[in-house]
């Protein structure tokens, strides 16, 4: 193919994936992807949520219509279980965990007419090690909570969930970060149903009104609604824990009217929404290609602004001026922000926006003293949501996007942090996608970014990704995936759009030739595997529950290819104005 025609090819890959995208624009701004998102484990959490409230003498409405919800749900459930055994969502591989609380929860609320199926699920988790082959301790033990109000184990064996963390609320936060939440409404629920003696229950009696303050704060934060941060998940692991307790009804009832409300037409329940996640993807591909001055993007910037949030998470100790990943109120995140404030400062009067001043505070306050970011918490310890390496080399980036000079004091901690993560082979790692590639790549653009393209780290990560490149011209993991190895998958073995794209975009950022080998094999890759309407298939490399919960999502991969490919389209081994004027 001439050079001309591979010009042409990449000019139509780029327009036809933007107008993907502004195809699935809604009115309000949100870039949606559509369609039912099913979801066995969220449909599980629910299921089990909502039997335990209805026992305890709560619930949003007439039983029998609840009842005729949960039996939808099951049959979907029985449905959608494969050869193997086990659940996931579509095009995600069969997971220990989503298997192993599905069949709890199967026993829980159909115990009679799910014992096949049970049995076959049950059958699997054992062949992969049972819940402590899970590489998340947190979710061995929800398994293990699961399988105990289903009654198959003896709920005296379960750890203790010491709600006396509470006393000391800085290493509370900073211990669990998000699970704070969760973590207060659990522990409720159990130091009531297995009530201690002596001076262990008068403490747990004293310290069961601050839990409950924990969950209303986020209650009340949330207006109310009985969501928390409008996902399935969250609420029905707050609603069980609150359910058991008997304490707060009016928050079980609010949680489980919502969760009767959000079922979805053919049963069960869906992901959490993505509003602002989506659209941030999108957006940043969409001012890759070009599109800043387009009018279609007007409803995407408003809603941004609208949902800033201005409310502070005070039981997090979190201020306000963060984006979440749906609403105004839904829980803060990072790496969102850092996105979001990025894309709002490159946008048509973006400089004087003051949305981009609040969210880029909202990041200087939120930094750690160690000069990384986590994800909602500062200082919050390693593991978990902890610091995390990408979400640091974006906060990176959108400091620099939105003025910041090269020295600036909080550029250079991130980079020094950056460099302290970094494993002896150049990688890094990244919180919300599987493997070593995603993280790796925000690095070397970070650094690339702040003028250290040359320097240890970022030559290290370079070489990393020009190592993984896998023979077909594509990239995976990086060779490095626990939750693959536990749900036993050969990890990293086939590239996927996302991990191609986000590699394929920093390595020309840091300045590799449009024409090199690498390049060419990519670019290559993703042109062949765009699809007749413009997009490009989403892979399991989004993580919901670190390395044992993944979800595909379609924009989210085209809008990533959809940036690797104008990058490649406008390479001509010059900055960017963009880039030149962070220097």
């Amino acid at each position: 193919m001439s050079d001309s025609a591979v010009a042409t090819r990449l000019e139509r890959a780029v327009r036809d994936g933007a107008e993907a995208l502004f195809a699935v624009r809604r009115a309000d701004g949100v870039v949606d992807p559509g369609g039912d998102r099913f979801s066995p484990a969220n449909t599980a959490a629910v299921l089990v949520a909502l039997r335990t409230a209805r026992a305890h003498g709560v619930g949003a409405g007439p039983a029998g219509e609840e009842a005729d919800l949960c039996q939808q749900a099951v049959e979907r459930l029985c449905s959608a279980q494969r050869p193997d055994g086990g659940w996931a969502m579509d095009g995600v591989p069969t997971e220990t965990l989503t298997t192993a609380v599905t069949a709890a929860a199967l026993t829980l609320t159909a115990p009679e007419t799910t014992r096949q199926e049970v049995a076959a699920a049950r059958a699997l988790v054992r062949s992969r090690g049972g819940e402590e082959g899970l590489p998340e301790p947190a979710m061995a033990g929800l398994v293990r909570q699961f399988d105990s109000l289903a009654g198959e184990r003896d709920p005296a064996t379960l750890p203790r969930l010491p709600l006396e963390l509470l006393l000391l609320p800085g290493l509370a936060r900073r211990t669990l970060s998000l699970r704070l939440p969760i973590f207060s409404a659990l522990a409720l629920g159990q130091s009531v149903q297995r009530g201690r003696s002596g001076l262990g229950g008068r403490l747990d009696a004293a310290l069961r009104p601050r839990a409950t303050g924990i969950v209303r704060q986020a209650f009340e934060r949330e207006r109310h609604a009985g969501s928390f941060s409008g996902d399935p998940w969250l609420t029905s692991l707050i609603t069980l824990g609150v359910g058991r307790s008997g304490l707060a009804p009016d928050i079980v009832r609010a949680a489980t009217g919502w969760l009767s409300r959000t079922a979805l037409p053919d049963g069960g329940w869906d992901l959490m929404p993505l509003d602002i996640t989506w659209s941030s993807f999108a957006g940043a591909a969409l001012l890759e290609a070009g599109y800043a001055e387009d009018p279609r993007l007007v409803p995407v910037r408003e809603m941004f602004r609208r949902r800033q949030q201005s409310v502070p998470f005070t039981a997090l100790a979190c201020p306000e001026g963060h984006w979440g990943f749906s609403t105004d109120r839904s829980w803060p995140m990072a790496l969102e922000t850092a996105e979001i404030s990025s894309l709002l400062h490159r946008l048509p009067g973006g400089t004087d926006d003051p949305h981009v001043r609040r969210g880029i505070g909202w990041l200087t306050a939120m930094q750690d003293r160690s000069g990384s970011w986590s994800l909602a918490v500062r200082d919050s310890r390693p593991g978990g949501f902890g610091p995390c390496p990408q979400m640091t080399a974006k906060a990176v980036v959108a400091l620099l996007d939105c003025g910041a000079e090269r020295s600036d004091a909080r550029v250079l901690k991130g980079l020094r942090s950056l460099a302290e993560e970094q494993r002896p082979d150049g990688a890094l790692e990244a919180m919300w996608y599987r493997g070593l590639t995603p993280g790796t790549s925000a690095a070397l653009v970070a650094f690339t970014r702040a003028g250290q393209g040359g320097s240890e780290p970022a030559l290290r990560a370079r070489a990393f990704l020009l190592r993984s490149l896998l023979p077909d011209g594509s990239w995976g993991t990086g060779g490095h995936d626990p939750g693959a190895a536990a749900d036993g998958d050969e990890a990293g073995s086939c590239g996927t759009v996302e991990e191609t794209a986000w590699a394929l975009h920093a390595l020309l950022v840091a300045g590799e030739a449009p024409d090199s080998a690498s390049v060419t094999s990519a670019a290559g890759w993703l042109l062949d595997r765009q699809e007749r309407d413009g997009t490009w298939p989403g892979a399991a490399v989004n993580e919901y529950v670190r390395h044992c919960y993944r979800y595909t999502d379609r924009v989210l991969a085209t809008a990533l290819a959809v940036k690797a490919l104008a990058r490649l389209r406008t390479a001509d081994g010059r900055q960017t104005r963009q880039e030149a004027g962070a220097a």
